[in-house]
């Protein structure tokens, strides 16, 4: 598909991708999947990659990524060990992707009854009739470039379907790894948990150490009425690699769905998730914590939506930023008119460990109904001199003193965590980070 105006430069290469992938990609025999992947072309031709003149990406320098010529990898070498990105003790079902490819070998498709796994290419080419009602249900229509890039370039993905009344004893381990130089990988991921349903969900995006790599990613999620969801976002690719992450979610009455977004790791990293709360008496939990040094840049860019009464949300993030990393938060709540009896609370928190570290923050209420609980803010410091002081007499050196205090800020975050082997984990990781940085 050519398109009929001026396209700039760093569009052009990705629509000449599609049109040199354009038979090859899946689900192109499918009507209503194809007709999906020309609008998302069409959009992304029209509006392509976000500047800094708009306002939600103002703050975040992409030119990192759209000077850069990223390519589709037609088919990665699977020949990959694992072994050093394994969580210790952790025992989940694990489903692997290389650079945007599913790795049949490492994955467990085959789960308990009531459970389907499958690779989105693998169902729009055997029985796409199983997700032509939800696919495209939950992702904004009018969103950014990069949705609209990967709606049209996506070239696989998971598919996870959960039955009423079933619940999961292990957590699905999705693990996304980018190994190969100048590549972009594109998941696209369909998750339904189904009435009374329980389960938990780990996303990992890890990467080779030296790879310049863009993962650009989208995940609808539809909770249905009771289900409850822990849904983990773990980032530790290295500072050569780069992500775009979007999250949306759809709640149904009386459900609950808990997102942990960990971001320690990768050079640029935008993470966008919005939950939609549809039916009375749902809940959501936002947390997240962000620890960044070198020039590191991460930018979350979150959005709740209280459309029915008697909802609450609880939105918590902490960040630790050193040398010269930045970051940009972006939290919205919205209270839709007649959401009433809505209690919604966020706050964001940052310690800034470094003169040249930097943090732009913007807490927004948007109410439009009377009867409501709802409140924001936004702290930004360093630590406190007389609690390192207090440390210090207690025979504790300066260095061991700071990271013991910074520790202490974000373990709100990590202790609410209940996978205890992804738990320790990530506070062995946090803890090497800060005791270098500090």
């Amino acid at each position: 598909m050519q398109p009929d105006t001026f396209v700039a430069a760093d569009t052009a290469h990705y629509i000449d991708q599609f049109a040199q992938l354009d038979k090859g990609l899946p689900g192109v025999d499918v009507a209503w999947f194809d007709d999906q992947r020309k609008k998302y072309l069409a959009r992304f031709s029209k509006i392509g990659f976000p500047t800094q003149r708009d306002e939600d990406w103002r703050y975040t320098p992409l030119r990192l990524i759209t000077s850069k010529n990223f390519n589709v990898v037609a088919k990665p070498d699977c020949n990959v060990d694992l072994t050093p990105f394994k969580i210790p003790a952790l025992d989940s079902y694990q489903i692997v992707f290389v650079d945007g490819h599913l790795h049949q070998k490492q994955s467990t498709l085959d789960l308990d009854k009531g459970i389907t796994v499958r690779s989105l290419a693998e169902v729009l080419t055997n029985t796409p009739d199983l997700v032509e009602k939800y696919f495209g249900s939950v992702v904004e229509n009018d969103s950014h470039g990069f949705t609209a890039l990967n709606g049209a370039l996506n070239k696989d993905g998971v598919v996870i379907k959960i039955e009423p009344g079933v619940q999961i004893e292990k957590p699905i381990e999705l693990i996304f790894l980018s190994q190969t130089e100048m590549a972009i990988s594109q998941p696209r991921n369909l998750i339904i948990v189904g009435k009374n349903s329980k389960a938990q969900f780990i996303d990992r995006y890890i990467s080779n150490s030296t790879a310049h790599t863009l993962t650009n990613s989208t995940t609808e999620i539809i909770v249905e009425q009771r289900a409850e969801i822990d849904y983990y976002i773990i980032q530790t690719q290295s500072s050569s690699a780069y992500q775009v992450c979007g999250v949306w979610v759809k709640q149904a009455a009386g459900s609950r769905f808990s997102c942990r977004t960990i971001t320690l790791g990768g050079g640029l990293v935008r993470n966008d998730l919005r939950v939609d709360l549809n039916g009375p008496e749902a809940h959501c939990d936002m947390l997240g914590v962000y620890s960044l040094s070198g020039k590191q840049h991460v930018d979350n860019h979150t959005t709740m939506i209280h459309q029915a009464e008697n909802c609450t949300s609880n939105e918590l993030y902490k960040g630790v930023l050193e040398q010269r990393s930045r970051a940009v938060f972006h939290g919205r709540i919205k209270v839709a008119a007649g959401a009433q009896k809505t209690d919604a609370q966020q706050t964001n928190n940052t310690l800034l460990l470094s003169r040249d570290a930097e943090i732009d923050t913007k807490p927004q209420l948007e109410i439009y109904a009377d009867d409501v609980k709802c409140s924001h803010g936004a702290t930004i410091g360093q630590l406190n001199e007389d609690s390192l002081f207090y440390l210090r007499t207690r025979g504790i050196d300066e260095a061991d003193a700071r990271t013991l205090l910074t520790y202490a800020f974000v373990n709100e975050v990590l202790n609410q965590i209940d996978i205890e082997p992804l738990r320790d984990a990530l506070e062995k990781t946090l803890s090497s980070q800060l005791i270098h940085e500090t």
